[in-house]
Parts: C-alpha cells; sequence; structure tokens
C-alpha cells in the first residue's frame, strides 16, 4: 500500500512539474561543468542517483546517500567527452561510526586547445592561427548524518574554479539532501538540492555575474529482488528543462552487475543523423574483486557521440 502511494506521489510531482518544464532560461548559466558527473556505475544507470542509498556517488547526487557505506572508500574516474574534451574525479568516503560519515571529492575538466578565431567587419569568422585552453576544477567536502531510523541527513560545500586563456573565475556552492527510509526496506527515496551558491570572483574587471545551475532532484529506487535494482530521477535544472531519468542495475554473479538507463531529455540532442534513435540510452557493467570494483559506463548522444567512464573504487 505503502509503495502504491510513493508512485502515485511521483507520478503528480512528474506531472506538475511537467506543466513547467520549459524553461525560458535555458542555456543561461554559467559554471556549467557543475552538471557533469563522474561515475561509472551513475552513467550505465542514466544518473538516476538521487534516491539510490549507500553509496560513494552521493557526493554528487545526494550528499545524505554517503550513509552506510562499509569501510573508507577511495574512487578513481576518468571520462572521455566529445572532441578532445576530458575529465575525471577523486572520490573518498571517511564513516566516523554508523551514524555520520565525511567525504571529499576534486574534479577536473580539460577542453583541450580551441581555435582562436576573431569576427570580420563583415560578421565572417577568421581564423587567426593561434589556440587557447580551458579547465575547471571543483573541490568539495561533505557530512551526513542518520538523524533517525526512517531520515538521513547530508549537506556538502564546494570550490569552483573556471579558466578560459588567461580569464578566470570561482564560485562557492552548497548541496543538500534527505534520503527517507519507509517501513518497506526496499523502497528508498531521495531529495536533493545541488549547486546553491554564487560567483565570488569574475572574469572581467565588471564583475559581470554568471548564475550557477541551481538543481532540485526527487528519486525513488526500488529493490525489485535481491538482484535487481531500479531507479528513477525527477530533476529541475534552473536553467534546463525537466529531466527525468529511469536505471536499473542486475546483479548477474556476485562479481558482476549489469546496468542500463534512459535519459528522456534525449530530444535536445538529436540532430537528425542515423544515431538519434539512441540518444539517452545508457549502458554499463560493473567488476567486483575482494576489495576493488571496477565499473565501466557509456552514454549515446544520438550523432554528437558517446560519453564513455571508467571508475575504479578501492574498500579498505
Amino acid at each position: 500500500m505503502l509503495l502504491h502511494k510513493i508512485l502515485a506521489l511521483s507520478l503528480l510531482v512528474l506531472f506538475t512539474l511537467s506543466l513547467w518544464g520549459v524553461n525560458e532560461d535555458a542555456g543561461t548559466s554559467g559554471f556549467n561543468h557543475l552538471q557533469v558527473i563522474y561515475s561509472a556505475r551513475a552513467m550505465g544507470m542514466a544518473r538516476a542517483m538521487t534516491g539510490v542509498n549507500a553509496t560513494i556517488d552521493g557526493l554528487q547526487f545526494n550528499p545524505a546517500a554517503i550513509l552506510k557505506v562499509e569501510g573508507k572508500e577511495l574512487s578513481s574516474t576518468y571520462s572521455s567527452y566529445f572532441v578532445e574534451s576530458n575529465g575525471g574525479a577523486l572520490h573518498m568516503l571517511f564513516p566516523r561510526d554508523e551514524n555520520v560519515t565525511f567525504g571529499l571529492m576534486l574534479h577536473y575538466l580539460n577542453f583541450g586547445q580551441i581555435d582562436r578565431t576573431e569576427v570580420t567587419q563583415s560578421n565572417e569568422y577568421l581564423d587567426t592561427g593561434d589556440t587557447f585552453g580551458a579547465s575547471d576544477i571543483i573541490f568539495g567536502v561533505s557530512a551526513a548524518r542518520i538523524i533517525n531510523p526512517a531520515i538521513d541527513l547530508g549537506i556538502g560545500l564546494k570550490y569552483i574554479y573556471d579558466k578560459i586563456d588567461t580569464y578566470s573565475a570561482s564560485a562557492i556552492a552548497v548541496d543538500a539532501g534527505l534520503i527517507h527510509h519507509p517501513m518497506n526496506e526496499k523502497i528508498k527515496v531521495g531529495i536533493s538540492v545541488r549547486n546553491l551558491g554564487k560567483q565570488i570572483t569574475y572574469y572581467t574587471d565588471d564583475k559581470y555575474t554568471e548564475k550557477l545551475p541551481f538543481t532540485f532532484a526527487a528519486g525513488l529506487s526500488y529493490q525489485l529482488n535481491p538482484s535487481l535494482l531500479g531507479a528513477i530521477d525527477i530533476s529541475k535544472p534552473q536553467n534546463s528543462n525537466l529531466t527525468v531519468k529511469t536505471g536499473f542495475e542486475y546483479k548477474l554473479h556476485p562479481m558482476l552487475n549489469l546496468r542500463t538507463g534512459y535519459n528522456a531529455n534525449s530530444d535536445d540532442w538529436k540532430t537528425g543523423g542515423s544515431w538519434d534513435w539512441s540518444s539517452g540510452l545508457s549502458f554499463g557493467a560493473g567488476f567486483n574483486w575482494k576489495k576493488y570494483k571496477f565499473d565501466y559506463g557509456i552514454s549515446s548522444y544520438g550523432n554528437l557521440g558517446f560519453v564513455n567512464q571508467g571508475t575504479l573504487i578501492y574498500t579498505f
């Protein structure tokens, strides 16, 4: 009965948010690399992770979810993006005891070398033969605590640094979230707000302020059976439209997990090409051996290309 109520509430939220899902401010924020996620497991499940509990990925989706992880964890992720862009992350969890966990994260994104152009008087682009670089760094700390048997709370603080050519800017932001444990132990419900903050240094002397991509997200995960986990996420970035994601993880063997997911926002990447049918689909696999885990995830952006991520996790 409780499950039916939660599902009905989720559908109501979906419908309500869809009424204002189209955002006239889409694409207007800065520091958009805050929306880049570094986790091969999350990528394989289309990033439907807000309601998934006991995971190091809570550092990026829902800081309350870093609780109940067995032992300390250290993870490293590498991601290849479009053109020459690539990025990576280091994450670490420090459980103090069964009630409190702390976490650290470091992200970087490098856009490679970009051709420098100038605009002529006739509004044509002129190649100067020169190049410039662009990169981003994020450093964050998080903490989570069990409030009572039904509620876990978490909070995270991030410092963001952007550099484009010789110009740079920085910002600070806060993430916060909760995980609800209903009477049905198979269900977890998560709510989070991400990237709530402000710019503190500026690209130019006129101090033009860039908006941060503030995001509200709600998610639900359900352990359908001992081997199959299902998850759904509803998120609304301030600078983008409503996004719905679904993901599944199947334990084929104690050493092997298979994953898949779908991002319903896939129309944003369709260009009319032959690979449009795959846009929004994600796949992945996880391999477990003793204290090590290796995850691989791939996500399709249609004819724009594929994003690949690999994550290595060590538990100690």
